[in-house]
């Protein structure tokens, strides 16, 4: 089962655009949904922080 490409585009710069903050109240999880849906994909994708 593959994400849709909205989606699977706004994931790796969700955290760019946050300063990689990502259970914060102003974190890229909050703007895109859950804390764990988002780690859980940000591992799917193989996006990590450099």
């Amino acid at each position: 089962m593959s994400m849709p490409s909205p989606e699977r585009e706004r994931i790796p710069q969700a955290p760019e655009k946050c300063s990689w903050v990502i259970a914060d109240p102003v974190g890229a999880a909050t703007k895109l949904g859950k804390r764990t849906s988002l780690q859980y994909k940000m591992q799917k994708l193989g996006i990590a922080r450099n």
